[in-house]
Order: C-alpha cells, then structure tokens, then sequence
C-alpha cells in the first residue's frame, strides 16, 4: 500500500473543494457586472459613490472598522467560498452586509479580486502621459 503524507491528503481536500466552487462562466448571464469592468462603467451605471466603486466603498469601510489590527489583513486569504459567495452577491445587486456575510480575510481578498480584475487598473493607460509629466517637472 502507498503511504500518502497528511500534505499530500490536504492538498487533494483543498483541490476537491476549488472544485467544487462555481466557476465564473457558470454565473448567471443576468447579473449585473461588477468585477472585470473598468472604472469608468461602473460610474456610468451608477455602481459608484464619490466616483469610487460601491463594492470598493463598502469593503474599505468594513476593514477600517473591524480589520485595522488583523495581522497580515491582505496576506492571509480569506476562504474562497466566501468571497465568491459576496462577489455574486455584488453582481446580483444584493446588499452586502460584510459584518454579517463575511469576515476580514475574505472582504480583503474581495478587493483584491476587484482590483486585479480591473482591465485597465487602478491608473489607466489615459492617466500615464500626466504621471510621466508629473515625474518630469518634480526633477
């Protein structure tokens, strides 16, 4: 008989329940996009306040009030099922109420799936010549 290492057996538990996760092609076709649409879109249909996204509002105001003194806020994952559980939320237009549904870890990871989903980022490609011209006159 193989011996198989607590690790090995671990990994497989883990790989078993990524799997099991709905993939992002199964969502509904119906939701509204929050995740992978630029900056400017989400302002356009009115998913923003003060022109910062509500996803991104919320989330900051979570872990201001309850993640400030969490060790490794945005180094510690938080758990999948969680955040893919509030990310459909997000796209179905359901309120989120992060103290509630979530934790720290996961709100965390939550913005940081919004953030590298962005397609342009944060600074888009239009915002480059000024930055450029910002760097180049501080010299």
């Amino acid at each position: 008989a193989i011996r198989q290492s607590k690790s090995a057996v671990r990994l497989k538990e883990d790989m078993k329940k990524i799997a099991a996760l709905p993939l992002n092609k199964q969502r509904d076709t119906t939701c509204q996009k929050v995740f992978g649409v630029s900056l400017l879109e989400l302002q356009q249909q009115g998913l923003s306040k003060n022109g910062i996204p509500i996803v991104v509002w919320n989330i900051v105001e979570y872990l201001t009030q309850h993640g400030m003194t969490q060790e490794g806020l945005f180094r510690v994952n938080g758990s999948m099922k969680t955040v893919e559980q509030l990310r459909l939320q997000y796209e179905r237009g359901e309120e989120v109420e992060l103290v509630k549904d979530g934790d720290v870890y996961a709100a965390a990871s939550l913005l940081k799936l919004f953030l590298r989903e962005l397609p342009d980022g944060i600074i888009t490609s239009a915002l480059h010549p000024r930055f450029i011209q910002l760097y180049q006159d501080a010299r």
